[in-house]
């Protein structure tokens, strides 16, 4: 995408929310909205707050799981504080996947693998799509009344994320996709994300786990938005919102607003009207509650990442004076990270751990990129000394030649 692109979305989507929210709240009167949020019930605005805290604990297990599929251990408390961190740039930032991406940096920084931690995120993303999709329609067969309002949408929902779980989980369509790209540079990295990706969905019971965690997110946020017709005194039943709020969720996923706003009201009262005799107040203002619990809860990731950043300000910039051929092994180490994706970090404490196993500069040269065209860096004090014994093998063979 072109930086002229970039800012028109940056500009275009906050200028679409408010002027579909401020239609809305025009047409219907600002005064009675705010008059409905003002009375909104505490108890079920508390109940909401907790229900979203359990969506988010879900979500960073789900990812957990995906994570160890393919050999990535990560704390469940870690990977809850990058959820909320990805939560806070979806809701403040003009795009969709700026959380994702907030998310996928703060873990790959961890695991040196930023490919397979973008792979897991892609995996989580899909099963959740298909997760919403079936949680709509499992509710469909309950209320059939509301086949005709929304049944069109789900089956859509539902097929899209078929075929673009299929692109991936299929060998054979895996297998040219990755054929298709190629293995080297940038293209190669995403072919390795791919095929990472691909080793997820292949083990059924990671799948298996994964989905059913998916279904029971998505019924956290089906109760969250239940929860906010419960504060405003909407009388709304939990098995009508089986059924829209997937839909609205998936509505949302279009890239035309700022986190959704506007167009997630506007859904609001077309749906739940169509279907409830709803009033557009109150479908407004509980569609605002919930907004404001997913705000509430997303804030504390945006204090975790200003906290994670003032680290990194103040942190001492690692000491690379001690390594020999300094400027030699600059444009390697740049290189490696542009097409692996690796961090510059854990490149450069390869480069020590192979000086101080003996290596000399072509030595070290030879081994970073043997390790980068592996995609593959060691994580723990096991493999890293695999590798030192192979380094020490290297400096062996070569002294005896």
């Amino acid at each position: 995408m072109t930086p002229g692109r970039k800012l028109a979305g940056a500009v275009l989507r906050p200028l679409v929310s408010v002027a579909l929210l401020g239609t809305l709240l025009w047409r219907l009167g600002g005064g009675d909205v705010w008059q409905t949020l003002a009375g909104a019930d505490p108890m079920a605005l508390g109940l909401a707050l907790v229900l979203t805290i359990a969506a988010v604990i879900v979500s960073a297990w789900k990812w957990q799981l995906l994570l160890r599929s393919v050999d990535q251990d990560v704390s469940l408390a870690r990977l809850a504080d990058a959820y909320l961190v990805g939560l806070f740039f979806n809701n403040f930032l003009p795009s969709n996947i700026g959380g994702d991406v907030a998310r996928a940096h703060a873990i790959g920084r961890q695991t040196g693998r930023l490919g397979v931690v973008v792979a897991s995120i892609a995996g989580e993303r899909l099963l959740a799509g298909l997760a919403l999709g079936a949680t709509a329609s499992v509710a469909l067969v309950a209320r059939q009344d509301l086949v005709g309002v929304v049944g069109s949408g789900v089956g859509a929902v539902m097929f899209g994320f078929i075929v673009l779980t299929a692109m991936f989980a299929v060998p054979r369509i895996r297998r040219s996709l990755v054929a298709w790209l190629g293995q080297s540079g940038r293209r190669g990295s995403i072919a390795r994300s791919v095929e990472s990706l691909g080793r997820s969905l292949s083990d059924p019971w990671t799948v298996i786990a994964v989905f059913a965690l998916s279904v029971l997110f998505q019924a956290l946020v089906v109760a969250v938005a239940w929860a906010g017709f419960l504060a405003v005194g909407a009388p709304v039943s939990i098995g009508v919102c089986f059924v829209l709020i997937p839909v609205i969720s998936a509505i949302q996923l279009v890239p035309v607003s700022l986190g959704g706003f506007g167009v997630r009201e506007g859904a609001y009262v077309f749906l739940f009207g169509q279907c409830c005799s709803i009033a557009p107040t109150d479908s407004v203002a509980s569609s605002l509650v919930f907004a404001g619990v997913v705000l509430g809860v997303s804030l504390v990731g945006g204090v975790r990442f200003a906290m994670a950043r003032a680290t990194d300000h103040d942190a001492v910039e690692p000491d690379l004076a001690s390594l020999p051929d300094l400027e030699r092994l600059r444009p390697v180490v740049n290189r490696v990270a542009r097409e692996t994706w690796f961090n510059p970090d854990w490149l450069w404490n390869f480069c020590r751990s192979m000086h101080s196993a003996g290596l000399s500069t072509d030595q070290t040269i030879a081994a970073l990129t043997r390790q980068g065209d592996a995609n593959r860096l060691p994580r723990s004090k096991r493999a890293l000394r695999r590798v030192q014994l192979w380094a020490s093998a290297l400096r062996g063979s070569s002294a005896t030649g």
